[in-house]
Order: C-alpha cells, then sequence, then structure tokens
C-alpha cells in the first residue's frame, strides 16, 4: 500500500474525566506507546503525536517518536490533528485517538483501503459487531447504522437501528464505532471550518457534523478491538483484555 497517509495521534494531558491517562501505564508501557508502536506498524506513512503538554511531548521523544506541541485551545482532538498537519502533502490524514491502546495495524490498513475504494467519500473510519448486550445501551459505546455499501448514515450513543419487536429481521446485528477518522487532505480542511451542528452538539459527537454538513463516511467492518481508556477504570478492563489473550 501507498505510503500517502500522515499519521497523527492527538494526544491530550488534561482529559477532563481521566487526566493524565495517555501516560498511565498498561502492561508495562503508557497507553500513548501502544497506540503509536500500532501506528507505526501500519506502515502507512509517518506517524505525529500532537499534545498540548511537555510531559507528553518529552515521553515521546523518548521513545523516538517524532512529537510536536500544538495550541491548548483546540476544542478536539480534530482540531489538534489539523493543526499538526498544516503543510503536509499527504492525501490521507488518519486521526488516532491516544487513548486507543489496542489499535491494530490491520484495522487502519483495511480502513484506509475502504476510503480510498470510494471515491464518493470524504472521511473513513470502522466498526465492529457489538458482541455484549450490555453495550447495546451504554452510551458511552457509539454505535453506527450503515448503508449495504458500508457508508454511514447516523453514529448514536442509543442503540440504533431501533430492533422492533414485529420486524421480519431477526438477529441483526448493531455496530460499535471504532474511534479514529481517516480524512482527504481537502476534507479536513473543510471539516474544521464547519461550526459545531445541532446533532453534535446533541449526542457530543463530531462526527454527526460531517453528516449533517453532506460529507460522506465510508464505514469499514473489522474484528473487535480491545477497550479504549475513557475512566480509570478501563485500564483494569485493558488489562483483563490482555490476560485473556490478546
Amino acid at each position: 500500500m501507498d505510503k500517502n497517509c500522515l499519521i497523527v495521534i492527538p494526544a491530550r494531558y488534561g482529559s477532563q474525566r481521566f487526566p493524565g491517562k495517555v501516560l498511565s501505564p498498561l502492561a508495562g508501557k503508557p497507553v500513548i506507546q501502544w497506540c503509536w508502536e500500532a501506528a507505526v506498524k501500519a506502515g502507512l506513512g509517518d506517524v505525529t503525536i500532537a499534545t498540548e503538554h511537555e510531559a507528553v511531548l518529552s515521553f515521546a521523544r523518548s521513545i523516538g517518536a517524532r512529537a510536536v506541541m500544538t495550541s491548548s485551545r483546540c476544542q478536539s482532538g480534530t482540531d489538534r490533528v489539523y493543526e499538526a498537519s498544516r503543510g503536509t502533502r499527504a492525501e490521507f490524514i488518519i486521526n488516532i485517538q491516544g487513548d486507543e491502546p489496542f489499535m491494530t495495524a490491520a484495522t487502519l490498513k483495511k480502513a484506509c483501503k475502504k476510503l480510498k475504494d470510494s471515491p464518493d467519500c470524504q472521511i473513513g473510519t470502522a466498526c465492529t459487531r457489538i458482541q455484549e448486550a450490555k453495550d447495546i445501551e451504554n452510551p458511552n459505546c457509539v454505535k453506527v447504522a450503515m448503508n449495504k455499501g458500508g457508508r454511514a448514515l447516523y453514529f448514536s450513543r442509543c442503540a440504533i437501528p431501533f430492533h422492533h419487536q414485529l420486524s421480519d429481521l431477526k438477529g441483526y446485528p448493531y455496530y460499535k464505532h471504532c474511534g479514529f477518522y481517516i480524512y482527504r487532505r481537502e476534507a479536513l480542511k473543510r471539516f474544521v471550518k464547519l461550526k459545531p451542528s445541532p446533532l453534535e452538539r446533541l449526542e457530543r459527537l463530531e462526527q454527526l457534523r460531517a453528516l449533517e454538513n453532506g460529507m460522506n463516511i465510508s464505514v469499514a467492518e473489522v474484528p473487535p478491538l480491545g477497550p479504549a481508556i475513557d475512566v480509570p477504570e478501563d485500564l483494569k478492563a485493558a488489562e483483563i483484555f490482555l490476560a485473556r489473550g490478546r
């Protein structure tokens, strides 16, 4: 696969729910290092860690990672990615969250190929089938509904699509959104200039801004990933995931 991507990992130290989570240890190394190693392994292009904190910058450089300091005024990870990517000539900008330690190279490659094969889409991402019933009603587990070609129709913290008791479709799966994005370079530039949209503000999901403004998102189905680190309790879940054999 052509190395025409720039991967940016936004690593905000000052997380509201879990300050410093990107440097929290997981099986002997910080969460951000897990993310960086997966990004490098994908071999899609250069990898940059973008942060607003000196501690993250220092650690990134200590492991040989390319890292940049971005403004503390960035309102989202996407804003941080855009700031770090300005000036690049890469065709695609990949935004991998710094709290996704179980991201895989295979997932990134499949989602990237899906977007490249979808000329009508400006953004790419991935999803996985939900296996546990508790995730269906969990608002921290973002669901996605797609058309038959794998293009996103809607994202929600609610259980979508609703399974009516009279429906003749039995066993239709729910899909969990994997929290990363691939942008065509011009699409990222356009996206960050758009104002937060009503649905985005209601659901607290910035990908809805893209859909509300007519941007198409391709979604590749991939095998389940391990837990993201949103709150301190997630570290224990991640340790259990590793103990069971990743």
